[in-house]
């Protein structure tokens, strides 16, 4: 076990397809990106935790794994490359976990599964589902598997942030419950039409689903750029619009085949002047890799 030394990546998620209540769990399905968080996690006999001081959430994860396989005489060096912008909704805090819990399973030779990895990384905060290998609806706050979707088809993700920065676990303080209870029957819509979309590999479908989403979150806690952004993509036709539920990110969906990620760029830039930045996404498996 001494010194074995592990690498692992695993994708940010630009807010999610989804968020919301139905059959009285609290759920969300993610959007995997090729956006990543990549965690060495080196063990050793120290007995000791080293992780950079800005990453405590990451050497939480570790230490929480080590406690799960009952090794409390071990230490462990933790370094971490992590360029996903932290507090803005895509996700940074949950590849940072996923990847060291993996990290530190395989290096002290230990065999993982997601369904152990997201009940140790929502002991932690409210999580995204980007440890499963496939698209998941995730009770984010329990850690429970509600619907294993399946693959997503590849799509381009133009994702504009308008600043500000929020952060989750202060954000996942307010219950929402209710108000998201209120509008199951909107979420139940905009969950079959994400299915539905993922089954048949219909970008249309996911986008529409998402913006059902969109349009109702937007019920919830109003926001006069999400409510322009929603109509500018219905006059470009665009897939769809999805959103960071907790942070700052609004984000056109396109069909990569119609290769026009470029004009929609340019053309939002000049009717959003107020945009801080944009980042080109596309769409990748969820999961944890193994380097």
């Amino acid at each position: 076990m001494i010194n074995n030394q592990s690498i692992v990546k695993t994708p940010a998620s630009c807010g999610e397809l989804l968020q919301g209540v139905i059959n009285e769990q609290f759920l969300l399905v993610p959007c995997p990106i090729n956006f990543y968080s990549t965690v060495t996690v080196k063990i050793d006999d120290s007995t000791q935790i080293k992780c950079p001081s800005e990453y405590p959430k990451s050497k939480k994860a570790v230490c929480a794994t080590l406690e799960y396989f009952s090794l409390d005489k071990v230490g462990a060096i933790i370094s971490i490359k992590n360029p996903i912008p932290k507090s803005k909704g895509l996700g940074s805090s949950t590849a940072d976990i996923t990847s060291a819990i993996a990290a530190t399973a395989r290096a002290t030779n230990n065999v993982i599964n997601p369904e152990e990895i997201a009940k140790i990384a929502v002991s932690i905060e409210p999580s995204d589902a980007t440890m499963f290998s496939e698209i998941t609806a995730f009770a984010h706050q329990s850690g429970s598997i509600i619907e294993t979707l399946g693959k997503l088809p590849t799509m381009e993700i133009l994702a504009f942030d308008f600043g500000g920065l929020v952060d989750t676990i202060e954000y996942n303080k307010t219950d929402r419950f209710n108000q998201w209870k209120f509008f199951e029957h909107e979420t139940i819509q905009a969950m079959d039409n994400i299915r539905n979309g993922i089954y048949n590999r219909s970008v249309n479908l996911i986008g529409k689903g998402a913006t059902i989403n969109a349009i109702t979150s937007n019920k919830i806690v109003p926001n006069e750029t999400l409510s322009q952004m929603i109509e500018f993509a219905a006059e470009i036709q665009s897939a769809g619009v999805s959103i960071a539920h907790s942070g700052t990110y609004i984000s056109i969906l396109l069909d990569p085949s119609e290769k026009r990620s470029t004009s929609v760029m340019k053309q939002a830039q000049s009717e959003f002047t107020d945009i801080k930045n944009i980042n080109h996404f596309r769409t990748v498996s969820p999961g944890p890799i193994y380097i």
